[in-house]
């Protein structure tokens, strides 16, 4: 069962986005339009084409995304005295005609596959995956993401599921009940480090951050035109910030 705050705190995350701005923005501006407001529907309709071109055009997008990014650096050597690695969830589709490894997002993917190398270093090391199954999905995240480690040749009694964690918050109380203050390799987005390791740290754990799943890489290409990619880089930012936002205020 999905409790009410967690599904209004999705949807609102959802309608904050930088395409929902700018779509709403349109949206005014197409009813200023129809009721004979000619002077505000050329103002708002030229806002939200300058506001969309702008969230999917690459430098744009880099700027919002490298402040979180550059966070934390890439955790290249796996360090040796660590057993835990906790990958935190992120999405998938249940699909019983498709391979697993299409059934899980592109992002849950290069999460794992970052927590495997770090797993295949370790000599005793146990691997976590979380998340639970969604709105409308009869398996959890966390059990499509053990199914894909198994298909890459992880051990099954080295696999723990957090799958009834809904959030990060909720996957920082599940690891601590396992590690409570021992040191334990994070696996997250680039992006969402930031977020998750200060979440991890306020409950008196000890992560060491492993980012992984960059969009930001290398300089950014100016002659490049708006692009989806771009566009996805500038919303992944948005939900980070408002995230961070609401920690800031939980906090107070």
């Amino acid at each position: 069962m999905i409790d009410a705050v967690f599904l209004v705190k999705k949807v609102v995350g959802e309608l904050l986005g930088p395409l929902s701005i700018g779509l709403f923005i349109t949206f005014v501006g197409l009813i200023a339009l129809y009721i004979g407001r000619v002077r505000a529907a050329k103002q708002l309709l030229t806002l939200a084409f300058v506001w969309i071109a702008l969230v999917s055009y690459g430098p744009v997008s880099d700027m919002l995304v490298k402040p979180l990014e550059q966070k934390f650096p890439a955790l290249i050597e796996t360090p040796v005295d660590v057993t835990y690695i906790l990958v935190l969830g992120n999405g998938h589709k249940s699909n019983e005609k498709l391979p697993i490894t299409a059934q899980v997002s592109s992002t849950a993917l290069i999460r794992l596959s970052e927590g495997i190398r770090h797993y295949y270093r370790l000599p005793d090391a146990k691997l976590i995956v979380s998340g639970y199954s969604g709105l409308n999905d009869p398996n959890t995240h966390a059990s499509m993401q053990k199914k894909v480690a198994l298909s890459l040749g992880i051990d099954a009694d080295d696999i723990l599921m957090f799958d009834r964690a809904k959030d990060t918050v909720e996957e920082a109380m599940a690891m601590k009940s396992v590690v409570g203050t021992q040191p334990f390799i994070l696996v997250t987005s680039a992006t969402h480090m930031p977020r998750a390791y200060k979440i991890f740290t306020s409950l008196g754990l000890n992560p060491i951050a492993a980012p992984t799943d960059y969009h930001a890489v290398g300089e950014s290409e100016w002659l490049h035109t708006p692009n989806g990619g771009s566009l996805k880089g500038s919303d992944k930012a948005f939900h980070e910030f408002y995230g961070l936002i609401l920690e800031w205020v939980k906090a107070l």
